[in-house]
């Protein structure tokens, strides 16, 4: 049963006319940014969350005001198609994003199956569009490809990036049979705001921590959540049929986003460069022992492997067709490193100069 929530008066956009949007993942980092950015377009919203006491905190700061809320798992059928009922489009962005090994089974359940769920059912019911949000790792190929909106799923042989390779493949095939399917694909996903404090935070405590003083040769793409955001918004347009959007994005090397973060921080670092042999043994044994664990370790294979692959992702098409620009890749640090301070899940005294 769906249940009306009312912070405080949405404000639909003057002259745009409101469509009903189920979201899924609206708890989660990009799926909150995604709620926000939809309401400010005018959209009416109705989440399929799996906890309603997750709703308020996640999206009341981020001004996000009348919603809709059915409870119930992406991979249930009858909560999904329940959910579905009166809307008119909708963004798939519950998926299980995680380094973790131990999460393998989880997302293979919930980032496969769910996708197949959600996207078959809004096919059925005749929605449109349904989006799709789907991973930059779902496309990862031989090492030094350019990633584009046109390149074919990947066959990435960590637990994470294999998951949305898979659920990629579930994707396209609903976009082959006509299905009005929207992929995006957002990078490494950086910003203020992550309600689960997720591999974001992790990522910047180790760099803070200076782990990555070693690494091999490799890329990073960042975007941020608010981009990822204003794209889900721009897609939300009737009959254009399926496509593919890959999420603005920051190319960088290990460096230079060392150097960028040391630009906001006011600290110094640098890695240095090792061959990819001599990390990814000890990394893989780490993944081994991190099965036995009950605690997370802070470096694991997966991060280092995609890195290493030295991938370009090319996001022009999107900047061409939307209109769209990314925010400066400062501005995005900042945002997101004084979030983490002010939420305490890092230290003023890592972030030097920015506390």
């Amino acid at each position: 049963m769906a249940e009306r929530l009312a912070y405080r008066p949405s404000r639909a956009r003057e002259g745009r006319p409101a469509t009903k949007v189920l979201i899924t993942g609206a708890t989660g980092f990009v799926g909150c940014h995604t709620a926000a950015a939809l309401a400010r377009a005018g959209h009416e919203l109705n989440l399929l969350v799996r906890s309603r006491e997750r709703v308020r905190p996640a999206l009341e700061p981020l001004g996000v005001g009348e919603v809709e809320v059915a409870t119930g798992d992406v991979t249930d059928a009858a909560a999904v198609e329940a959910a579905l009922r009166g809307c008119d489009a909708v963004v798939h962005c519950a998926s299980v994003y995680s380094l973790d090994r131990r999460a393998g089974a989880e997302m293979k359940r919930t980032n496969v199956r769910g996708t197949d769920t959600v996207l078959g059912a809004a096919h059925r019911l005749g929605l449109d569009p349904i989006v799709h949000v789907s991973s930059v790792a779902a496309l990862i190929g031989e090492r030094g490809a350019t990633l584009g909106p046109d390149s074919g799923p990947g066959m990435p042989r960590t637990v994470y990036s294999r998951s949305k390779a898979d659920s990629e493949q579930v994707a396209r095939r609903y976009q082959d049979a006509g299905a009005p399917v929207v992929i995006t694909y957002p990078s490494a996903v950086f910003g203020p705001h992550d309600p689960h404090a997720g591999e974001q935070c992790r990522i910047a405590d180790a760099v803070l921590r200076d782990y990555w003083r070693f690494a091999p040769p490799g890329s990073i793409w960042i975007s941020d959540v608010r981009d990822v955001a204003r794209l889900h918004a721009a897609v939300m347009e009737r009959g254009r049929g399926p496509r593919r959007y890959i999420a603005l994005t920051h190319n960088l090397s290990l460096n230079e986003l060392l150097g960028a973060v040391g630009g906001v921080t006011g600290r110094a670092f640098r890695t240095t460069r090792v061959p990819l042999w001599s990390l990814e043994y000890p990394l893989l044994l780490a993944d081994a022992l991190q099965l036995l664990l009950p605690f997370r370790l802070p470096l694991n294979h997966e991060s280092v492997y995609i890195g290493a692959l030295n991938h370009r992702v090319d996001d022009s098409a999107t900047r061409r067709e939307l209109g769209l620009e990314p925010r400066d890749l400062k501005e995005t640090l900042a945002d997101a490193l004084r979030w983490m301070v002010d939420a305490g899940h890092l230290s003023r005294k890592l972030v030097g100069a920015l506390a």
